[in-house]
């Protein structure tokens, strides 16, 4: 069986964990105290020496993080139902618009938040820069516009289907649209998004 190493109250876990309740995908879930720091510590630098959570680990061994890379896996290990894409230009599309939100969108905005209100918690942690916390949220918030205008008539990030994109980007917009950029209220077709995401019975759920 498949070991998920997870953490509370963490948006990329919470992420991970959507994209396994969408798959209904048995896993053994191992909880990482995220706040204390176990993440970091020697013990769990075994399991993954980059300290990064959500991550799994497969029967033999192998160790996977990344929530995209792990979407991709479950994908291959369960196509049903459909997260990345029906053919190669679906998937193609899908890789696209993920790689486009985190690096113009996620982030910036987690760097922002890490270098001005989480720079005390993440102190210890990494190298802190507050003079970039605002101009990293200034760039997030320029890809936020961009996104705003590309959601335009469709339902969700690549179109008229909920694709893993939607998965990640939703929790993580979430968390920091509450402890460090709020979503700006101009952004109408992004403000609507995120509100349909959180009806969604999976994805909503707390």
């Amino acid at each position: 069986m498949i070991k998920l190493y997870t953490a509370e109250r963490a948006p990329n876990p919470r992420a991970l964990e959507i994209i396994i309740a969408m798959k209904q995908i048995e896993v053994e879930t191992i909880t990482i105290d995220l706040i204390g720091g176990e993440n970091r510590s020697d013990e769990f630098g075994k399991t993954n020496s980059a300290g990064q959570l959500p991550c799994i680990e497969l029967e033999d061994g192998q160790v996977i993080a990344e929530v995209a890379a792990i979407a991709e896996y479950l994908e291959e290990l369960k196509p049903d139902p459909v997260l990345v894409g029906n053919n190669a230009a679906e998937r193609a599309h899908t890789r696209m618009r993920m790689r486009q939100c985190d690096y113009l969108i996620l982030a910036p905005a987690m760097t922002g938040f890490r270098n001005s209100e989480g720079a005390d918690f993440f102190r210890s942690r990494m190298r802190i820069d507050e003079t970039i916390g605002t101009p990293m949220k200034r760039n997030a918030e320029d890809g936020m516009r961009w996104l705003d205008g590309e959601l335009a008539g469709q339902d969700f990030i690549c179109g008229d289907e909920l694709r893993y994109v939607d998965c990640i980007f939703y929790p993580l917009i979430s968390f920091i649209s509450k402890v460090s950029l709020p979503l700006n209220e101009d952004f109408k077709n992004l403000t609507a998004y995120m509100q349909r995401l959180s009806e969604h019975e999976i994805i909503g759920a707390e």
